[in-house]
């Protein structure tokens, strides 16, 4: 059961939600399913593997270098908890938060998370990217400071991935 929105060319705010912040990229997917969690996530992945469909998944939309044009189009900008552990010095970060909600979690106890210079930059397309901002030639890059991720593989499952549990899914 879908918790998420759900977008077909024809009902109304698929225009807008087909929008990566990119504008240079003008996208029409076959549908499109707003996640507002994980388990919609699983859903539509579910979905787009009993019709045949191709899938693209969307945070801000800042790093969208192609249309998902046919595609089932995941769009994960509402799935935006962030979570500090301050003993730790870690960040637990849905897919769709952007690194000013992280800053503000980070600032209001004394931690500086490994960001860019845009508040609006979506955490998980920069980390993915390599993560090359202010702090890091002190402190590397972000994605270098990666523990784990929580992902949804393409046979629906929700998987912790790590350097430990499902390294080749890890890159580390």
């Amino acid at each position: 059961q879908l918790q998420g929105d759900l977008f077909l060319p024809e009902t109304p705010g698929y225009d807008e939600a087909r929008l990566a912040w990119n504008r240079a990229v003008d996208q029409y997917p076959a549908l499109i399913v707003v996640a507002h969690g994980t388990a919609d996530v699983v859903a539509a992945v579910r979905y787009a593997d009993a019709h045949a469909l191709k899938i693209a998944v969307q945070s801000t939309g800042h790093g969208v270098h192609r249309a998902a044009d046919g595609a089932l189009l995941i769009v994960t900008a509402r799935m935006t908890d962030v979570q500090v552990n301050v003993t730790a010095q870690t960040a637990w970060v849905e897919a769709g938060a952007e690194w000013g909600m992280v800053l503000e979690k980070t600032q209001a106890v004394g931690l500086a998370p490994l960001l860019g210079s845009s508040p609006n930059v979506g955490v998980i397309g920069y980390t993915l990217g390599g993560g090359m901002g202010w702090l890091a030639r002190q402190y590397g890059l972000a994605t270098d400071s990666v523990q784990r991720f929580e992902v949804v593989t393409a046979d629906g499952e929700v998987r912790t991935v790590s350097r430990s549990e499902h390294p080749d899914l890890f890159w580390g």
